[in-house]
């Protein structure tokens, strides 16, 4: 460590860290915040030549890493008449020397992509994924810096235990494949395995059991959402699952496809790890392949199921035992969920008749060798990652060719993640109980002005679009206005009484995770019988603040919701000029606000019902719809991707135009509003500027081929470079803000009025 002394050393204290960690020269503006005993800010200090990155003090408490430095580095801060004033990570990502008018990608994220190697642990890189990482560290911090708790029936106890037991090793080890075993052999045994009577194995009690107490998914999923004619109601659902490829289009490829060889070596290894023969395991791998792509060739694509007036349907178990008559639905529910009244006319949403009659089909015409093969590979392949280290290696090979990583993440990674699953809410609510209560008031304060102004500029572009019929622009409008915005847990579900009740019915025992494992299920599924029994207003939407890492309109809620973990730097400050946080965070309110009135969530009104199939609203909003999604789906083709990618996508990057034009006007009325200033070393561009270069930003990512694939097959967002390419090509404002050229190619693109 170097240590400087300023003139001023009487008044102000500093200390300069010198770090030598591979930090190259850099010659830009660097500005040092120095703090008395009064906390007053001290004159900048600024050079202007070559040197080495130095940082304060002050960057040790905040935790940062020697290789996360390139962003502190950005962060200024500065007194201006007593306001402080922060700049994000902008230039270091920059590539000067790239003409935005042209390939705005570049210029944004150039500098970025040559300096960001995907990390090893990653098969995906982005603002997302550092904000993911920054949380999941800070959660570790909380966890293991938690004071011993002794009431074991507190959150805080439940909560410690779980994540020690799971990094406690030595347990796993001695256990190795026991717990699985022991389960095995409960179900009936396993046919691969040779511990299986084809005689006294009954599948309809084991796809009960399967279900009800060990969480596992065969042919199909059941899980409770809000009824989409009684929102404040839950409703069972049953849902499209059972494949242990990504998506049902994998099991379509060439015979010689990567993904099908490591998902057939992945069983092999599997099952011949448990105890089967190197034959019998791969005549298993080629079997179970088969059966999946049975179920494959059912499942309806994910794209069919997004409708909601059309994908599923709602009638009683009594009706579709009668349809699917090898499924026993009742039985299953029942055991799922026993406190809650279940009988023949108790309604579910089913995804369509064809799909559960071919489901009962395939079931009823399989050899019952094969059926027990498939359900206890489900089994397996839901609890393989909580045993020893020989299974983990196995399940770690598998996803390292699934998606590209190079290494496994850390095991605290992993203990973490899996904490999250069943503790997702209370971490929440524990991180956000240790920011201050005066700064989160303030966050709040700062997104709340962004969403009402965003829903502002969104009401007056519906108001001015004379395409709209009258009735579609009133019932967009009424929408608009009950339009409600959630940042974070309230404080009456933060407290610890009602965290403490919360996990009531979830247990947890010292040094024992594959029990605890057992026991989350168990609790997950208990959560979900209340949304049955007792619904709560915030059963709605606390699920999506606690494990969605974005921003997300509820519309049984008629809500956008706000995780606070969000609202973390480098990607959000309250005192970011308002240029970027319209162009970071806002980006994300203002898809939200625009999704509640774009299909699909349009179709549900302002209370979080389902309009009816004749209400006029319902035609008018998918007519005014239509056209746009085809004019950018062209657009997505042109821009070299396939027309499967173009129909996939095309809807969502409607959406994203949409909220850029509205977060980019709401912007411009706020700022009007404000005196008129410059960000440092970023003179030479203006708030317009800044808010496009900010958005394209936090679009910065890289990915390996096999993410690529997985978001080609999966994904409905348009990958960044061409998103962002296709967007700025229909917001003016763009042009305008770089002064574009008349031959530029933002310039060249045929506009979609009709995306207001």
């Amino acid at each position: 460590m170097q240590l400087l002394n300023y003139p001023w050393q009487k008044y102000w204290s500093a200390a300069i860290l010198q770090l030598e960690h591979g930090v190259t020269e850099l010659s830009i503006i660097i500005i040092i915040i120095i703090i008395n005993n009064n906390n007053n800010i001290a004159p900048r200090l600024t050079t202007q030549h070559p040197l080495k990155l130095y940082t304060h003090t002050c960057f040790a408490r905040w935790r940062l890493r020697p290789q996360t430095l390139s962003f502190a580095l950005a962060i200024d801060w500065t007194a201006d008449d007593g306001k402080i004033s922060v700049r994000i990570p902008m230039i270091p990502k920059m590539n000067s020397s790239a003409a935005p008018c042209e390939d705005m990608w570049n210029y944004a994220c150039g500098n970025w992509l040559k300096r960001h190697p995907l990390p090893v642990t990653h098969s995906k890189w982005g603002s997302t994924q550092e904000l993911q990482a920054k949380y999941r560290e800070q959660l570790r911090s909380l966890i293991v810096t938690l004071p011993h708790p002794v009431k074991v029936s507190s959150v805080t106890w439940k909560l410690k235990h779980f994540y020690e037991s799971c990094m406690a090793l030595d347990n796993l080890e001695t256990d190795k494949d026991q717990p699985l075993h022991r389960i095995i052999n409960e179900l009936g045994g396993w046919n691969v395995l040779r511990e299986f009577s084809h005689f006294s194995w009954d599948y309809r009690v084991n796809l009960v059991k399967l279900h009800s107490q060990y969480g596992v998914s065969p042919f199909f999923k059941i899980s409770v959402v809000p009824d989409p004619d009684s929102p404040e109601r839950g409703v069972i659902k049953v849902s499209p699952a059972g494949l242990g490829l990504p998506d049902r289009s994998y099991y379509y490829r060439r015979p010689d496809s990567q993904v099908e060889a490591s998902y057939k070596r992945y069983l092999k290894d599997a099952v011949q790890k448990l105890g089967a023969t190197s034959t019998e395991a791969a005549t298993f791998s080629e079997e179970m392949y088969h059966f999946e792509k049975r179920i494959a060739e059912v499942t309806p694509e994910w794209s069919a199921l997004q409708n909601p007036l059309t994908s599923y349907t709602k009638i009683s178990i009594g009706e579709f035992e009668n349809k699917a008559s090898s499924i026993p639905l009742h039985d299953i529910i029942m055991a799922k969920y026993p406190t809650a009244k279940i009988d023949d006319t108790t309604d579910v949403l089913i995804p369509s008749d064809n799909y559960l009659t071919h489901i009962s089909s395939i079931i009823t015409t399989s050899d019952r060798g094969n059926l027990n093969n498939y359900m206890m590979w489900n089994f397996a392949m839901a609890y393989l990652p909580y045993l020893s280290q020989d299974y983990r290696d196995i399940v770690n090979l598998y996803r390292k060719e699934l998606t590209g990583i190079q290494e496994s993440p850390q095991r605290w990674e992993m203990c973490v993640d899996t904490t999250q699953k069943y503790f997702g809410f209370s971490l929440a609510a524990l991180h956000e109980r240790g920011v201050p209560f005066d700064t989160r008031q303030e966050d709040q304060t700062v997104v709340n002005s962004m969403f009402e102004n965003i829903k502002d500029a969104a009401k007056y572009s519906i108001h001015k679009s004379g395409w709209l019929d009258s009735k579609l622009q009133q019932y967009t409008l009424e929408k608009l206005n009950s339009l409600a915005l959630q940042v974070g847990y309230p404080p009456s579900i933060q407290a610890e009484l009602y965290l403490d009740s919360y996990y009531k019915e979830m247990y947890v025992q010292k040094n024992n995770f594959f029990q605890n494992i057992l026991y989350g299920v168990t609790f997950l599924q208990a959560t979900e019988m209340s949304k049955l029994l007792a619904p709560a207003e915030e059963h709605r939407w606390m699920a999506v603040m606690a494990g969605v890492d974005a921003v997300s309109y509820i519309p049984e809620a008629n809500k956008v919701v706000v995780p606070y973990r969000l609202l973390m730097s480098p990607y959000f400050h309250r005192y970011y000029p308002l240029s970027i946080l319209y162009g970071t965070l806002g980006m994300q309110v203002a898809s939200a606000v625009v999704s509640s009135i774009l299909p699909w969530n349009v179709l549900l009104n302002p209370s979080g019902r389902l309009l009816s199939q004749d209400n006029p609203v319902v035609n008018q909003s998918l007519r005014a719809a239509r056209w746009p999604r085809r004019f950018i789906a062209e657009r997505i083709v042109k821009n070299h991707a396939t027309e499967h990618v173009a129909n996939q996508t095309a809807l969502q990057t409607v959406i994203d135009i949409s909220a850029l034009k509205q977060a980019y006007n709401a912007l411009v009325q706020a700022v009007n509003r404000l005196p008129h200033t410059h960000q440092p070393a970023l003179e030479q561009l203006e708030n317009d500027a800044l808010f496009f270069l900010s958005y394209a930003q936090s679009l910065c990512s890289v990915s390996t081929i096999q993410q690529q694939d997985i978001d080609t097959s999966l994904s409905s967002k348009l990958e960044g470079s061409k998103l962002l390419r296709i967007s700025l090509q229909q917001v003016p404002g763009f042009s305008d803000a770089y002064g574009c050229p008349a031959d530029s190619s933002y310039l060249q693109s045929q506009l979609c009025e009709e995306i207001w």
